[in-house]
Order: C-alpha cells, then sequence, then structure tokens
C-alpha cells in the first residue's frame, strides 16, 4: 500500500533529520496520527494510530528503530489494522547502511524483508533480500543507486545545511529502504527560519529540545524513474534545528494523516562519543 511506503519513508526521515551537528542528542518521540481528509468515494473514512520513533547515535553510526499503528475504518464498516516496524543504521561517513522492514494485517506477517547499500562517488548499489511467498529462500533484489544518492542522515544533514543558509529548495535521490523498488526523488521546498517559540508542553515532552529555531518544510517524493507531475505523496512538517519533527501532515492523494508530538525524552550518547 503506497501510504504506508509513504510513512516509512516519512519515519526514516525524521528520525534521521537531527544530525547536523556532532553535539545534538539522540532522542525518542511518539506521535498520534489522525486522519485530516478523506476522500468521498475511496480510501479510509477514519484513521487513528500512533508512532513511536528512536534516533540514536552509536559509536560508528546511527540507528534508527520506529513502530507504526493504525486502525483504518472504511465505508462498508469494515476496519483494518496495520503495524510497521522499521530499524536502519547509517555509518558515520554515510558510505554504508543497512535496514529491515516487518508488516503486519490483522495481527497476520504481512511481509518482511531487509537489506544493505553502499555509495561510492560514482553511484552505488542496494541489496534487499526478499522472501518470496510460501518459500523460505530469500532472493536477493540488487537496485543501482545514481550517482549523488544519498542515504537518510546524509540527506537530513544537507536539507538542514540548506535551511540555515536560506535555501528555498533542496532536492536529492534518497534511499532509506521503505520500498524495495528502490530509491525516491525527494524535492523539498524550505520556508523561512522562524524563531523559537513557547511551547506548550506536557511533563511528557522534553522542552529543552523544542527551544529552538525551525521551519516549515514541503517535500513531494516522486519515484526516481517516473515521468509523473503528481507526485506518489507528500509531506508538510515543522523542523526543528535540533532535528525534532514537531508535527507533520502526509497527503497520499485520497486521504492525509496529521501526527501530534504527544512524547520526547532525550537519550543518553554512548560512551565512546566525545562531548
Amino acid at each position: 500500500m503506497s501510504w504506508r511506503i509513504g510513512l516509512l519513508a516519512t519515519v526514516a526521515v525524521l528520525s534521521a533529520a537531527k544530525t547536523q551537528a556532532a553535539d545534538l542528542s539522540s532522542y525518542e518521540a511518539t506521535y498520534d496520527l489522525r486522519l485530516t481528509h478523506a476522500s468521498s468515494t475511496t480510501g479510509p473514512r477514519a484513521v487513528v494510530g500512533t508512532l513511536e520513533s528512536l534516533f540514536a547515535q552509536t559509536c560508528d553510526g546511527w540507528e534508527t528503530r520506529s513502530r507504526v499503528v493504525v486502525l483504518l475504518k472504511f465505508r462498508d464498516d469494515t476496519e483494518m489494522s496495520n503495524e510497521t516496524l522499521f530499524s536502519s543504521w547509517e555509518s558515520k561517513n554515510s558510505e554504508k547502511y543497512k535496514f529491515t522492514v516487518r508488516t503486519f494485517r490483522n495481527s497476520e506477517a504481512e511481509q518482511a524483508y531487509s537489506g544493505s547499500a553502499a555509495l561510492t562517488k560514482s553511484g552505488g548499489r542496494a541489496q534487499y533480500d526478499v522472501p518470496p511467498v510460501g518459500k523460505e529462500k530469500v532472493r536477493p533484489v540488487i537496485v543501482a543507486l545514481p550517482r549523488g544518492s544519498l542515504f537518510p542522515v546524509a540527506h537530513s544533514k544537507a536539507l538542514l545545511s540548506h535551511a540555515e543558509r536560506g535555501d528555498i529548495l533542496f532536492s536529492s535521490v534518497v534511499l532509506n529502504g521503505a520500498s524495495y523498488k528502490g530509491p525516491r526523488m525527494m524535492s523539498t521546498a524550505i520556508g523561512p527560519r522562524v524563531a523559537s517559540q513557547n511551547i506548550d508542553a506536557s511533563s511528557a515532552i522534553d522542552e529543552n529540545l523544542l527551544d529552538t529555531h525551525f521551519w516549515r518544510m514541503s517535500t513531494a517524493i516522486f519515484g526516481v524513474d517516473e515521468k509523473i507531475e503528481v507526485p506518489n505523496f507528500e509531506l508538510a512538517a515543522q523542523l526543528h534545528q535540533s532535528g525534532v519533527t514537531e508535527s507533520f501532515e502526509q497527503t497520499f492523494g485520497d486521504f492525509a494523516l496529521a501526527a501530534k508530538l504527544t512524547g520526547l525524552r532525550r537519550l543518553p550518547a554512548p560512551a565512546c562519543v566525545k562531548r
């Protein structure tokens, strides 16, 4: 389902978006997910869910873990639950990447694959280890990565760097592993820098991670080889200098989901990281 691939892409981007500066902290975040727009003819009429996301600096790179759980209700009164587990690791030089995806529909395993990728100055390649349906043997799927491709952490560092310079647009090919069809073209419009504002936060939210200036960004996501004008999905987010996304809304054509931050805590840096 394209909406689930879109959410996975969002998780990879949001979880990695805090790595512009070496002194930024690792964190855990929780979001409530709600339907904000529905088609009058297709798609769900109600969606509720949660997104749990972790971003942690390790001794040799960055680790991301996330869990998305949603309940969808349709016009014929049927319901469907979906759970997606995503994890990734990116090396500190952003040349190597690993990822794992597992999905469940109505508590039944639906899809599972893992993969790895490597980049060089001339491009790179990704290998997806995808189990065929009804078989145990894994079949590798090899995808070429065009020159200039980025992994999520490197992309987020570049995005924040462009925002700090006052650029209004940044586009790049990004591989996050959310779809075994390969990388995506992500084109982001960057709004003006906004000064820090008073945060009406609960005790579950570490206000220090939100006490920074931020930008409102709008990203359109396309398949790399697609010749279309309408993106597969779009993401509007409020991204803080700290790297925390306070809120976001994702549009999938016939419906849109909004996420509100409900929990945020800082994680300790590993002992190997100098402060």
